[in-house]
């Protein structure tokens, strides 16, 4: 496990330090560039914050950043009317599809055939008053792909647990009490009626699956205070239980990014405190991790907060990059 004390030494790391930590703990780059891959960072943009909307950033090597587009797509349904969060992935049908935090009894979805260009931007509903669920908020919905089943997985309070905060603007003094629970589709059309997905037995948050050969990994966030941060437990099956709780990275983290790249497992976390953004740390068995890494940001500033990360192949970026400089047909 990581020390606090290492925390400060490197919230101000340089790259060429960065770089040289990242080569000892690999023996070589994360991403092996004759792959021909490449790998887009959706994410929404700290100083622009809950009304920006969709950006992106591209990497070849999942540790330098370069500025691909902002203002993808807009906010502007839900309860809440806000942009948060967003998860993307390819799913079985080829097309690129996002879902993203902003509202209350559900999250915002968006479809995509270049990952540049959305349309079909709506609100799906998974609160279900009539069922018990009935929800003070839907944070973070983040998509997990086993075959053709695509699951969604998000955190909500129950309308029962929440206490709301004196001042209504102050929304961060509420007081949740966070699940994790997830629905199914496979044509992004029909979902299957919300369920529990695990009950960490404590306010957890933002979590994510990734699967091994023989193991399923969940991330996520410990809401208590302290320590909130990212911890890690594993399951033989997709729907648990999960076990071996463990802490993984300093407090104040959030928002984890599971990759496995072709010569580590890379686990990036928004550390979100005075808006700081992403750091990474890797490993090649699950159980010893490296330093953390600061990622570079290649000529522009963004702070980059709670998003995911997609694997594109270097034909699919060019085409990216050209529909950025093209009129878009729909934006959001």
């Amino acid at each position: 496990m990581l020390s606090q004390n290492k925390l400060h030494s490197f919230k101000s790391i340089p790259v060429i330090q960065a770089l040289v930590l990242m080569f000892l703990f690999l023996g070589c780059n994360v991403h092996q560039a004759d792959k021909k891959d490449a790998y887009i960072f959706y994410y929404f943009e700290g100083y622009s914050g809950e009304k920006g909307g969709l950006f992106a950033a591209y990497s070849y090597d999942l540790h330098a950043w370069h500025h691909l587009g902002d203002s993808l797509v807009d906010s502007g349904i839900g309860e809440w009317e806000v942009f948060r969060d967003p998860s993307v992935i390819k799913g079985p049908d080829g097309d690129f599809h996002l879902v993203f935090t902003t509202g209350s009894n559900g999250f915002g979805y968006a479809n995509s055939k270049d990952g540049i260009n959305w349309e079909n931007k709506q609100y799906i509903t998974v609160a279900d008053p009539r069922r018990g669920l009935e929800f003070a908020n839907v944070w973070a919905p983040e998509f997990y792909l086993e075959g053709n089943n695509v699951y969604i997985i998000w955190s909500s309070t129950l309308i029962e647990d929440y206490v709301p905060p004196k001042k209504p603007e102050q929304w961060w003094a509420s007081t949740w009490n966070h699940r994790l629970y997830y629905t199914v589709t496979t044509d992004f059309k029909n979902f299957t009626p919300t369920q529990k997905f695990w009950d960490t037995g404590f306010n957890a948050i933002d979590a994510t699956v990734h699967k091994t050969d023989s193991l399923y990994y969940i991330f996520f966030k410990d809401e208590r205070r302290p320590p909130k941060q990212i911890m890690m437990a594993q399951s033989k099956t997709l729907m648990g239980p999960y076990e071996n709780i463990q802490p993984l990275a300093y407090t104040l983290t959030e928002g984890a990014i599971a990759l496995q790249a072709y010569t580590a497992f890379v686990l990036y976390y928004d550390y979100y405190h005075e808006y700081n953004g992403y750091r990474y740390i890797t490993t090649n068995d699950m159980v010893n991790w490296s330093d953390e890494i600061m990622p570079e940001k290649v000529g522009f500033e963004d702070v980059i907060r709670h998003g995911s990360v997609v694997r594109v192949s270097w034909k699919e970026l060019e085409g990216m990059k050209k529909a950025i400089i093209t009129p878009y047909r729909t934006r959001g």
